[in-house]
């Protein structure tokens, strides 16, 4: 028997899986990414050591930052999937740059690269601030991180080259922050004072379920349409 319209719209269910945190995958990912760019930059790895860097970043960097995208996604988290998505990419095009001859001589490619990212990062930085300020703060390290790459790929050297490998070194430090403090929470299962959560982000830490998933339907994979 053919059932009506109506019948089967009453029939559709909307099954939301339980996923781990991929925030601190994915911190901790950059993390090493930028402390190795970083330390590239102040000399304290050889220039010839660049294809080792190169091969971390593609290795190691790339890939957990493209899982933590992934996983963010499935999670609902649109604002850190992206963001995570966007580092694993840049983490392949850098260390690709690195694997490339001649990485001394100025890339005016690959500093529009850097600039757009650094616009990308921009926004999301504004997105993250109204309910993950610690994730903000990573991300304006981040922006400012990216500007100064760019910057030297246009050929400001110098003071800008020595302050873009601080600021990776920084952003470093801070992501090991972030992730530790995202994975503290996700083990405790509650929102902490060290992650300065606010709004709709820490009520996902501790509000009722039925209230988070009250609007479910309006959701991308869910919606007809995206």
């Amino acid at each position: 028997m053919v059932k009506s319209e109506d019948e089967l719209k009453s029939c559709v269910r909307v099954v939301v899986r339980p996923y781990a945190s991929a925030l601190p995958l994915g911190c901790f990912g950059f993390g090493v990414g930028n402390a190795l760019l970083g330390a590239l930059g102040l000399h304290w790895i050889p220039a010839a050591d660049e294809k080792q860097v190169a091969f971390i970043l593609l290795a190691f960097a790339a890939p957990l930052e493209v899982i933590s995208c992934f996983f963010g996604f499935l999670s609902r988290d649109s604002g850190g999937a992206t963001a995570m998505g966007i580092f694993g990419a840049s983490w392949i095009v850098q260390g690709l740059g690195l694997l490339s001859p001649n990485t001394d001589i100025d890339n005016p490619a690959a500093g529009i690269f850097l600039l757009m990212i650094a616009i990308f990062i921009l926004i999301l930085t504004i997105i993250s601030f109204v309910d993950k300020p610690l994730l903000g703060v990573l991300l304006v390290i981040a922006l400012l991180r990216s500007a100064g790459a760019s910057f030297v790929q246009f050929g400001w050297h110098g003071v800008v080259d020595i302050s873009t490998a601080v600021l990776g070194l920084l952003l470093a430090a801070f992501s090991i922050y972030c992730g530790l403090g995202f994975l503290m929470e996700d083990v405790k299962q509650r929102a902490l004072p060290m992650t300065f959560r606010r709004g709709k982000a820490k009520a996902a830490m501790e509000g009722d379920l039925q209230k988070q998933l009250k609007r479910v339907s309006r959701e991308a994979g869910v919606r007809e349409q995206l």
